[in-house]
């Protein structure tokens, strides 16, 4: 697993609970079920709202972390810190996911919308129940190269 070794995360010195951030992605995905069965767009809406909340670092004010939370503490999960930038870089692309997913839809273009949703689908299944989080590579091929460039300046 060579390739997987040699990835670049984004770091941060602020830590945060793994298990709650995993159980709020996974609330997520429930809410994009939401959106692929009903058509609201109120999913998307409050997603996007959020994703704004927490993409800004005030992810303490996030219902959704306060959800999550209570059911860490009720099912009674242990703590377990993990660094927050690579999360906080995957919310961030996860608000430009969604905010795109909802302009889709409010233009009239629900199949783009659907499709961009799926996209987020995918990314939040593959954090939340494989713990496999894909902004670290989306991170490692799409901005560390440029942040490297800048750094030899």
């Amino acid at each position: 697993m060579k390739l997987l070794d040699s990835i670049v995360c984004p770091i941060s010195n602020k830590k945060i609970d793994g298990n709650i951030n995993r159980l709020a992605v996974f609330i997520n995905v429930w809410l994009l079920v939401g959106y692929f069965i009903t058509g609201s767009p109120y999913y998307i809406a409050f997603i996007v709202f959020d994703f704004t909340i927490k993409a800004f670092d005030k992810g303490k004010y996030s219902l959704i972390n306060w959800i999550a939370g209570k059911i860490a503490k009720i099912i009674k999960l242990p703590i377990k810190l993990i660094d927050q930038a690579p999360k906080l870089f995957a919310v961030r692309v996860g608000l430009l996911t969604a905010s795109m997913s909802l302009i889709f839809y409010l233009i009239g273009m629900p199949t783009a919308s659907f499709i961009v949703a799926g996209v987020l689908l995918t990314l939040a299944i593959l954090d939340s129940v494989f713990d496999f989080c894909m902004g670290c590579y989306m991170y490692h091929y799409l901005v560390f190269p440029f942040y490297k460039r800048k750094q030899k300046i």
